[in-house]
This record gives structure tokens, C-alpha cells and sequence, in this order.
């Protein structure tokens, strides 16, 4: 159980380069259009690891890696022994042919696990999803005196797990041997301040404070999934308009952490397609990490005013999956987009 120290940090949490490498995951329910069903677990088991890497800029972080498997183990995944996921740490990857990826960065005061609905149904799918702790900022270790810091190191920690995923790949003693195809670049996704650091990756200029603008972003990203993005005080007006790659923003109408009005504004000056805007009109902020709720946090997703989790979690993976999928050559995939009166579509394409 976390201690009481540890909660309060988790209450602050406040998020053509289409990629040909993997294969999709077929099961014995597939929709018309012969994709596999998105709304259900894909057809491989998911196996999870973690480990402790040194970034370009010298900081350690923990990163944790979810990976599709052909058969579950016996051991489940218990989360820095903090949180029970559906994963399992004794399988081995599936990699006889590279997978594709998807980069994963949590929110402030979150921690790389924080939303395992999503990464683990991701696997599920046939992804391999690399997660990183951005150090001086999870629940477990948050420094508000390392703000900027962490402003200005986050999306270089997406591009640091990226290499070091890559590097496990290409060695043929890793248990991630064959799993990436480096040369076929990554998806990025994040939870609120995430939201920041995957638009940041995915090309969103910042405001560096004096008139100018700085460039974190790596070309190798091809597409972006923020969840209830936050802005992070440097994506001003404009900041997203360099963003090149599709794009698909999900977000809730209540959210009191970082706003509809907030959300809308960066998504509003987006200029690529396609690109999807889903707004979830009974969800609130923790509704995307649903570990915020389960350690007892009420309001702002967290209750029964708002949108069941469980529907809610849905959702969010069949979209996710979809857009991925469709942006990969999947042909037909949006079709599974969500059409429900718990969410409505905004689409540019």
C-alpha cells in the first residue's frame, strides 16, 4: 500500500511517417472489413519488463516495457510492488519480425505505469510500448525545484528510451532481440503533462520565455496521442502548428486540470491531417489514469458523475488502437472508431 507521502505527490499529477514494421494482431473477431475487433484484447498475451537506463543528459530513469507474447507466464506484474497490472514479467516477446512502437510519457506526479489499461491493451495488439519515469517527477520522487529541468528533459527522455529500446533490438542476447526496426520510428503518446512532452516529440514548438522557440522534437515520430494534454506554460499560440504527423487528442469536457478551453486551444492551431479531436463530455482528468482513482482520489474523474472507467477505458483503447492502426495502412480501421454518446468526433482529414 503507498504510504500517505506518496499519495500526496500522485494527487498533483496534472500528456507520410507511417510505419509498415509488425504485424496486427487477428483473433477469431474480426469486423466486417476483416481487422481484428479493437474494443478486445488483441490476440497475444502481454509481457512486461523494467530496468533502470542512464539518458544522453545523464540522469538515471526507470523505463518499463510492455510487449506482445504467444503464452502468459505464472507471474504476474506487481508495479515497484506498488500496483497490480495484467502483465507478466516471465513471457518472451513475440519479435520473430519487428514490432511497432509506441513511446509513453506520464503525467506530472504520475509515474510510467500509471495508465496500464492503455499500454497493456497496446500490447495486446502487437505493439511493443516503452515507457520512462521522468526523474524529479513522479509520485514517487516529484522536486518542484527541478521544474524546468524536467520542462526542458522530458521529451529528450522519449528519445533516449527510444534508442536504448532500439539498441536492445539489435542485440542478439537481449530478450527484445528483432522486437524494433529503429529505422521505422515510434508513435508517441502522454497523459497531461505527457500531453506536453508527446506534442514537444511530435514537433510543437516551445516558447523558450525571451521571443524565441526551441526545437525538441524527433523526426522519427510518426504519429501523437495526447490525453488531456497540458500546456506546460511554453506550447503558446502556434506552438502546435508544426506538428506534422496525425494526430488524435482525447480529452474531457469536465476536466478541471487542464481545461476543455485549454486542450481545444493547441489542438485549434493544428494544421496537419488528419487529425481527430475526441471529447469525452462525463470524463475528467484522472479518468486517464485510473490509478489516481483507485488510490482514492474523488472529482475530476474519479466518482460515479463521471463516466464509468471501465466504459471509459474502452473507448480510449479502440480509438487509440484504430488511429494507429489506420495510420499504419491498416486500411479500414477507423471504421471501428468509437460511435457512442459518451464521446464526439472531431475530424480533419
Amino acid at each position: 500500500m503507498i504510504n500517505s507521502l506518496l499519495f500526496v505527490f500522485f494527487l498533483i499529477a496534472c500528456g507520410d511517417k507511417a510505419s509498415d514494421s509488425g504485424a496486427s494482431a487477428t483473433d477469431d473477431t474480426g469486423t466486417a472489413n476483416n481487422t481484428p475487433d479493437y474494443s478486445q484484447p488483441g490476440a497475444y498475451a502481454v509481457g512486461t519488463l523494467s530496468t533502470e537506463i542512464t539518458g544522453s543528459t545523464g540522469i538515471d530513469f526507470a523505463v518499463q516495457v510492455w510487449y506482445p507474447s504467444d503464452a502468459p507466464g505464472s507471474e504476474q506484474v506487481v508495479y515497484d510492488g506498488l500496483y497490480s497490472g495484467n502483465a507478466y514479467t516471465d513471457t518472451t516477446p513475440s519479435c520473430g519480425e519487428s514490432r511497432p512502437v509506441l513511446l509513453f510519457s506520464h503525467g506530472y506526479g504520475g509515474i510510467r505505469w500509471q495508465s496500464g489499461f492503455l499500454v497493456e491493451h497496446l500490447a495486446s495488439h502487437g505493439y511493443v510500448v516503452v515507457a520512462p519515469d521522468h526523474t524529479s517527477n513522479t509520485f514517487l520522487d516529484n522536486d518542484d525545484s527541478q521544474f524546468e529541468a524536467v520542462l526542458f528533459r522530458r521529451p529528450q527522455d522519449i528519445i533516449d528510451s527510444f534508442d536504448w529500446a532500439a539498441s536492445q533490438s539489435e542485440d542478439a542476447s537481449s530478450s527484445l532481440a528483432g522486437c524494433i526496426d529503429s529505422a521505422a520510428g515510434y508513435a508517441v503518446s502522454g497523459h497531461s503533462f505527457g500531453g506536453y512532452t508527446a506534442y514537444a516529440v511530435a514537433g510543437a514548438t516551445l516558447d523558450d520565455q525571451q521571443g524565441g522557440t526551441i526545437d525538441l522534437s524527433d523526426d522519427r515520430a510518426w504519429a501523437v496521442v495526447p490525453l488531456a494534454p497540458w500546456d506546460a506554460y511554453v506550447l503558446t499560440s502556434g506552438s502546435t502548428a508544426s506538428v506534422d504527423v496525425p494526430v488524435m487528442c482525447l480529452s474531457g469536457t469536465l476536466d478541471e486540470t487542464t481545461t476543455w478551453a485549454s486542450v481545444t486551444a493547441m489542438y485549434d492551431d493544428l494544421t496537419t491531417t488528419p487529425r481527430y479531436l475526441g471529447e469525452f463530455p462525463t470524463a475528467g482528468h484522472f479518468s486517464f489514469s485510473p490509478l489516481a482513482c483507485d488510490f482514492g482520489t474523488m472529482g475530476d474523474g474519479c466518482g460515479d458523475e463521471f463516466l464509468s472507467l471501465d466504459t471509459f477505458t474502452s473507448l480510449v483503447n479502440t480509438a487509440t488502437v484504430a488511429f494507429l492502426e489506420e495510420t499504419r495502412g491498416m486500411t479500414g480501421a477507423l471504421d471501428q472508431l468509437p460511435q457512442d454518446d459518451a464521446v464526439i468526433w472531431s475530424r480533419t482529414e
